[in-house]
């Protein structure tokens, strides 16, 4: 299993990175977890629902967030704003970390469904966290990139608070037809263009998808809405454009679906920051 692990191209052992920021208070409901990701509050606090329960990180916590989740999240600013920085994991990332490391992570495993997201942040794992986010920026080679985060990911395993970041997904096929349309949220999808992406037919993505209790509109709108969420909350891009890039052709829609899911509008989100 691990040869096999060690024999994923380099080019599959993404490390995504990105800073979260606002003036105001935010709280957002559903947010789609896509990949195994870390967060790292810099100044503020941030609140944290994973089904009835809840966790509160200040700046000497990381919040461990578990791929396939969906989480209520409030970015509360302090006295210097609220900023946050946030890596996630591609799978294939994960898996050979849980191949390498089986034996440490596997009692932590067991107890992963009732840990808590909220974990300290040590002396070890601050120092991988900034090597790792000091590589990224600098631009440096995939294959230290990729060491710099297993030594992250050993950092927290090693005190204990790696467990749910590593859980399996209860939807593996869902997962995969997410990777498939995070490449362009924006496109015409259909079942029958993901089913050829994934070698499947269309009817057998849809029963399959089924059993996992998973529809694949819904998947789509989970993956256009939580990239939205993204780019406005980087500030960059005006909310048109968003609207556009992210598959909707009214602005109008795409504020009404955007409220629905997140419970506030685009343009209260952008007033936030």
């Amino acid at each position: 299993m691990a040869d096999e692990i060690d024999a994923v191209a380099l080019s599959q052992l993404h490390i995504a990175h990105g800073t979260i920021e606002a003036r105001r208070a935010q709280t957002l409901r559903r947010v789609p977890v896509f990949q195994s990701a870390l967060c790292r509050v810099r100044h503020g606090t941030k609140l944290l629902e994973w089904g009835a329960r809840q966790v509160r990180a200040t700046t000497s916590d990381v919040v461990l967030m578990p791929a396939g989740q969906e989480l209520g999240v409030a970015n509360l600013p302090g006295a210097q704003g609220y900023r946050a920085e946030v890596l996630s994991f591609s799978p294939a990332l994960i898996a050979r970390f849980r191949a390498r490391h089986g034996g440490l992570v596997d009692s932590q495993l067991h107890q992963a469904a009732t840990a808590s997201l909220c974990v300290p942040l040590d002396v070890h794992a601050a120092l991988a966290w900034d090597q790792l986010m000091a590589s990224l920026v600098a631009g440096s080679p995939p294959a230290l990139l990729a060491h710099q985060a297993e030594g992250l990911l050993l950092a927290l395993a090693l005190g204990g608070h790696c467990g749910p970041l590593l859980l399996d997904r209860r939807d593996p096929l869902a997962a995969r037809v997410q990777q498939v349309l995070l490449l362009d949220p924006g496109a015409d999808w259909s079942v029958a263009k993901v089913a050829s992406k994934l070698h499947v037919g269309a009817s057998t993505l849809r029963r399959q998808l089924a059993l996992e209790q998973r529809h694949f509109r819904a998947i789509l709108e989970d993956v256009r809405l939580g990239l939205a969420l993204q780019e406005l909350q980087s500030g960059i891009l005006p909310i048109g454009d968003i609207a556009a890039a992210c598959g909707y052709a009214s602005p109008s829609r795409f504020a009404a679906r955007f409220r629905q899911h997140y419970g506030l509008s685009p343009r209260d989100l952008r007033a936030t920051l």
